[in-house]
């Protein structure tokens, strides 16, 4: 058959320290020597160059699309390191347009709903919004909330938000629609996707519910004032043995909050808020998305197994979503506070895992600062959670 009548995806990587070199390697491994119709490249902040995504696009052909990111860790089928990964798909039956926010404009609804109206120059039988935003965002929420205002409840959103391998110094994004390219600091992104075959969804975490419920008594946005009426940072110390030194400094509160979270009821089950700041003047604790007033939340404890699992058990239930559709490929968004959580031995064994998985299916992903997955199970924006993407 030829090669130009097959739909296709195709995953590149390289570890070159060049980052530039490293691009160019990466996407032509992805391309195999095929047009491609959409470019996803994950970068670590060492490669996340000006040079590195001119190059990528060139090896691209220099006129294709493109949208990407800075990460807290990458990976992909034939491994794992600071580098560069390239996804790109193409064939027959597979449509793109993508938009770009940049962050002089970031009131978050506003940007999660401009970089969703790529949707409009899609008309296909499956539609998707692939969203990158920006991990050092107050409020991520609000980016899919617009973003949700524009594709509605028919239309799943999915990805996740831009590393800087956890220090908080700022992300990058690499975009191009079509000809020239742009590295935006902390953007926001977007991607829709359209096909003439099923796009699946998972969602996994390995997380379980501790304790009694609290209702939110007192709450802006991500910040938290009172549970149960109690200033929320007392509460917080008292059930999770947080000492007062530990209170005190934020660096140390934040490696000890991240890796125990909440979690907030949802109709379908709960979502999981990661609280990584404290004010000891206030009494408060804030996460990276909203818990609103008079939502119940609960303390969350990992299921080692499950933690360790929670990336194959995604990407599986993508591959599952696309019924008897023949998978092509799997993005993956996975929590760069998973890394913390499972440790290096349990961080290699949980991609061992997902190769398992998916073998033979090409896969790409990145350790993000917030994952998305909008679709009638899920609402929103996730924590210390794996979504994944399943193209068919």
């Amino acid at each position: 058959m030829d090669r130009r009548q097959e739909r296709w995806f195709g995953v590149g990587n390289s570890v070159l320290p060049d980052p530039a070199r490293a691009g160019a390697k990466a996407c032509h491994a992805a391309l195999d020597g095929r047009p491609a119709t959409l470019l996803i490249v994950f970068a670590s902040p060492s490669h996340s160059t000006p040079e590195m995504a001119a190059a990528v696009h060139a090896a691209a052909g220099g006129d294709v699309l493109m949208i990407g990111c800075s990460t807290s860790g990458e990976y992909a089928t034939d491994g794992r390191g600071a580098g560069v990964v390239v996804n790109a798909l193409g064939g027959p039956g597979f449509a793109a347009s993508v938009r770009a926010v940049p962050y002089e404009s970031m009131d978050l609804y506003a940007a999660g709903a401009a970089a969703a109206s790529c949707l409009d120059d899609i008309d296909a039988e499956h539609r998707a919004v692939l969203l990158l935003g920006d991990g050092r965002s107050s409020d991520q929420q609000e980016m899919v909330r617009g973003a949700y205002s524009v594709a509605g409840a028919q239309v799943p959103l999915i990805g996740g938000c831009a590393g800087d391998d956890m220090t908080q110094t700022g992300t990058w994004h690499f975009f191009s629609s079509g000809t020239d390219v742009q590295v935006l600091p902390n953007a926001v992104l977007g991607a829709a996707l359209g096909s003439v075959s099923p796009l699946g969804i998972g969602v996994a975490h390995g997380w379980h519910r501790s304790g009694e419920p609290m209702a939110v008594t007192r709450s802006e946005g991500g910040k938290i004032y009172e549970l149960d009426g109690e200033p929320a940072l007392d509460v917080y110390a008292r059930l999770t043995g947080c000492a007062p030194e530990i209170v005190a400094d934020p660096g140390a509160f934040l490696q000890f909050a991240a890796v125990r979270p909440l979690g907030l009821a949802r109709r379908t089950g709960e979502d999981i808020r990661i609280i990584f700041a404290a004010d000891p003047d206030e009494r408060s604790i804030s996460g990276l998305a909203d818990t609103p007033e008079g939502g119940l939340v609960w303390f969350m404890e990992a299921d080692p197994e499950a933690l360790c699992d929670a990336a194959a058990t995604a990407g599986s239930a993508a591959v599952a979503a696309v019924g008897d559709a023949d998978p092509l490929g799997v993005l993956v968004f996975d929590c760069c506070v998973r890394l913390l959580a499972l440790g290096p031995d349990g961080t290699d064994l949980a991609g061992q895992r997902l190769g398992d998985a998916l073998k033979p299916i090409p896969y790409g992903g990145f350790f993000s600062n917030g994952e998305i997955a909008r679709n009638p199970g899920a609402k929103g924006m996730h924590h210390l959670t794996v979504v994944a993407l399943a193209v068919s």
